[in-house]
């Protein structure tokens, strides 16, 4: 019997309200207390957010008008019942069969349930789950719950990494680029699977690379089987490529490794991306199908080098793609939504078409959420966009070093292995990283030195890549080196290697173009500088309905708080609301006037100056101002434009 799977997405699930622990008591002889949730069922579809289904409800106001997110933070303080009927008939009477529930990804802990009998736990975002359902299900329950219980505190942007323990998505308790919008839901896909009890699972690791001397596409494909030996004993594997057998070996291990007559992926603006279907079955002994796995993957070959006059031992940030130079334009990637359950296919290629066309390179997937969907990375080997993926841990303001105690750090193990199963055959992506911003921090508000592959939790994170994706390069952190952001002052002196910022300039235009003129720095992974949404945008999400500038500068608060020092500057000119309409258009030329002259600078100076990457590609809430150069319906700011000009010439 082979591994069957039941799809499991769709409508045909249903929301329920708790308060804190009341479905607990319902499995109790005091159910008759809780006879009603506290929030009666609606519909949910799945993947989905437990916000997006009370707003479709007509439960809560849509949070993106003005102020009304905060009429909605009571949805992080209730557990939350999404339930739905099972089919019958999925397993015979001969118990020779089991049925699993996969869930992709779950937001963020709780329980599952199958009727009132508890199938297991959960707790994480970061790594899919299963539960055997085989027993109740046999008895005839059907009705399959998933609780979602208390969400943890304390991950917003102003904290202490060094506390934080949950692995679950930070930026949704509130970052300067998005007010508190705690997720819950269930964020990836859910499915059944029937498999039979002795049976046997292939476990694969695919990858396309170039022999850049030879010019030539080399497959590598690596197959063991895990399960009883009875099931594996004489069990065989094969490997096609495009529906051609390239490969034949035995099912205890198969490690392949040969030329393959495809073409090289190139990425955007360089070439094609051609993409080939790499499936590798297992045979039974009587040549019974027992499993298969199947990747797209795409040829080419990633290396890093230090160019010719950068600082000496600085990291290599020169990246050749199949043996040629890249310059990485680059933007860096949070979520599209703080419900990121709720992002279609549509949203995600909406915003990766449009960095094509400006002639980025690179997408940068910030470490304060999450590894991002299948769709994003499948979209990024299709369009030709390189990815620099970070491990889930991120700065938090008040000190910038994770745990680093054997408990921790065998969790967080666990969820890189994950990430790194998940995406390595990939050929969109390029760099591994052990997350955002990590320093150790002397004083509050003051980033130190960043941390290196010594200290003990990153230390892990570069074993995992060693172990799971060899072939690829991991750093530590970003900013690398010695500088956190790079001083004006020091130019020159061979310190600033991989720095942020700056995000903000206050001094006059030829102060700016002064600092690019005179850089020195070998990556810039973070840059940035304010602009406005279009006053249609603002108008639309009730961030123009105010009587003063004290008013106005309140209601923005609640979005842009960190960014609004041009608007007091404004203000403190005695400037009248009626003349806002032309500081807003300023303000987006101010920004695509600076940004294009750092990139282009930047851009100049290649190959020394390695990269640039704006923060932030995209707008995740309807900011007043930010620093993105895409808004929140994903429409090209001005500074987008300014800097597709500089990237595609």
């Amino acid at each position: 019997m082979m591994h069957s799977t039941i799809w499991l997405d769709g409508e045909d699930w249903t929301l329920l309200g708790w308060r804190r622990n009341d479905w607990e008591l319902a499995r109790t002889p005091a159910a008759d207390k809780v006879a009603n949730p506290d929030v009666a069922s609606v519909a949910m579809p799945i993947p989905g957010s437990v916000r997006g289904a009370l707003l479709s409800a007509g439960v809560i106001t849509d949070p993106t008008i003005g102020l009304q997110s905060r009429d909605a933070e009571w949805v992080e303080h209730r557990d939350w019942e999404i339930r739905r009927q099972l089919p019958d008939r999925l397993l015979g009477g001969d118990g020779e069969a089991q049925l699993w529930l996969h869930c992709a990804e779950l937001d963020y802990a709780g329980a599952v349930l199958l009727g009132d009998r508890e199938v297991g736990r959960f707790q994480g975002s970061f790594v899919p789950h299963e539960f055997d359902l085989t027993g109740p299900y046999e008895d005839g329950e059907r009705t399959l719950r998933i609780i979602l219980t208390a969400a943890p505190d304390g991950l917003a942007q102003n904290g202490w990494t060094s506390q934080i323990r949950a692995f679950k998505p930070r930026f949704s308790y509130g970052w300067d680029w998005t007010p508190r919008m705690v997720s819950a839901g269930i964020p990836g896909r859910v499915w059944l699977e029937q498999r039979p009890r002795d049976g046997a699972r292939l476990v694969v690791s695919a990858r396309g690379d170039v022999d850049v001397s030879r010019d030539t596409a080399v497959l590598e494909v690596a197959a063991r089987a895990e399960g009883s030996r009875a099931a594996v004993g004489g069990a065989t594997v094969e490997v096609l490529l495009d529906g051609k057998v390239v490969g034949v070996g035995p099912a205890s291990a198969l490690d392949l490794r040969l030329d393959v007559p495809a073409e090289h992926w190139q990425p955007a603006g360089r070439g094609g991306q051609p993409l080939y279907e790499c499936r590798v079955r297992m045979f039974g002994a009587d040549g019974t199908l027992l499993d298969e796995v199947v990747h797209r993957l795409g040829f080419r070959h990633v290396s890093w080098s230090l160019p010719a006059g950068a600082p000496a031992g600085a990291d290599s940030w020169l990246c050749s793609v199949n043996g040629t130079p890249v310059f990485l334009a680059g933007v860096n990637w949070v979520p599209i939504r703080p419900d990121y359950a709720d992002v279609t296919e549509a949203d995600y290629r909406l915003r990766l078409q449009r960095y094509r066309e400006l002639g980025f390179a690179m997408i940068r997937v910030w470490g304060g959420a999450g590894l991002e969907r299948p769709i994003f990375y499948d979209l990024c080997d299709e369009l030709g966009l390189l990815v620099w993926q970070e491990f889930p841990l991120c700065s938090s303001g008040l000190d910038n070093e994770p745990p680093s105690d054997p408990e921790f750090i065998t969790e967080l193990v666990k969820v890189a292995e994950s990430y790194v199963q998940h995406i390595r055959h990939h050929p969109c992506l390029a760099l591994w990283g052990g997350g955002n911003e990590l320093t150790r921090v002397d004083e509050p508000a003051v980033p130190g030195a960043p941390l290196t592959s010594d200290h003990p939790t990153l230390a892990a994170l570069r074993r995992v890549v060693a172990a799971e994706d060899p072939m690829r390069r991991y750093i530590a952190t970003s900013p690398t080196g010695p500088r956190f952001e790079a001083d004006a002052a020091e130019f020159g002196l061979g310190l600033h290697h991989d720095v942020h910022g700056p995000w903000e300039f206050t001094g006059t235009k030829e102060e700016w173009q002064q600092y690019w003129d005179h850089d020195d720095a070998l990556m810039r992974s973070e840059v940035g500088v304010v602009g406005a949404s279009s006053g249609d945008l603002l108008k639309r999400h009730g961030l123009l309905e105010a009587s003063s500038g004290a008013e106005l500068r309140q209601l923005w608060t609640h979005t842009s708080g960190w960014w609004l020092a041009p608007l007091d500057a404004w203000l403190a000119r005695g400037h009248e609301l009626a003349e806002l309409p032309h500081w807003i258009e300023q303000s987006r030329a101010r920004q695509a006037e600076m940004l294009a002259y750092a990139a282009q600078r930047s851009k100049d100076r290649f190959p020394l100056c390695t990269g640039f990457f704006v923060w932030l590609g995209h707008d995740t809430f309807p900011c007043a101002v930010s620093l993105s150069l895409l808004d929140y319906d994903g429409e090209p700011k001005p500074a987008a434009r300014a800097l597709g000009e500089v990237f595609t010439a």
